[in-house]
């Protein structure tokens, strides 16, 4: 058998003629079985999709199966039935869910309120300066988000406010000097013409 698996692989290298192994491939289921799977492999590693390998694994499974010992269910237990009647779910597993949604709900505001803390201010003497206004230096819960102006960002915003402090003077310069002027042409107009 060895020498016939040599020689259809020879064959289906292009070393050997048809002749001296095809009557061989006709007469024996085996050989038939090796030459398809030659094949299936051939066009496996060549990347064509046109063979495609047929698997019956049926009758495996089915000895497996076979072979399988017998599990019998288990009988239900008596204290499931006696906790719960119909739909109606015991007042222990509503008590249970509210449990861990309190937990959850005092985790998520602990949270906050340490990702909200500022940082301690460092005094010369080298101890944290504790924070003033709120008890025990927590920060109150809040949806308001500031942010910190960078030194680049601070020296544009003061320039805004004095260009803006300048416009609001001259625009109170310019509302006295028209209110001088109104009341100099009133006084000119109520004046007698000498």
């Amino acid at each position: 058998m060895t020498q016939q698996r040599e020689k259809l692989s020879a064959f289906m290298d292009g070393e050997l003629g048809s002749s001296e192994i095809l009557p061989s491939i006709k007469q024996d289921p085996q050989l038939q079985e090796k030459w398809r799977r030659y094949h299936v492999i051939r066009s496996g590693l060549r990347k064509e999709g046109a063979v495609a390998p047929e698997l019956d694994i049926t009758a495996q499974v089915a000895a497996a199966l076979a072979d399988e010992p017998t599990i019998m269910a288990p009988k239900p237990s008596m204290w499931k039935r006696l906790t719960q009647t119909g739909t109606v779910t015991p007042f222990a597993k509503h008590t249970g869910q509210l449990a861990v949604a309190a937990s959850v709900a005092l985790a998520v505001i602990m949270g906050v309120q340490q990702m909200n803390q500022p940082a301690p201010v460092q005094t010369p003497s080298g101890s944290a300066a504790p924070l003033i206004g709120t008890p025990g230096g927590l920060a109150p819960v809040s949806l308001e988000q500031t942010r910190s102006v960078p030194r680049n960002d601070m020296a544009v915003m003061m320039e805004k406010k004095r260009k803006i402090n300048a416009l609001i003077a001259d625009h109170e310069q310019q509302i006295k000097l028209k209110q001088t002027t109104e009341k100099t042409t009133e006084s000119q107009e109520l004046q007698p013409e000498q």
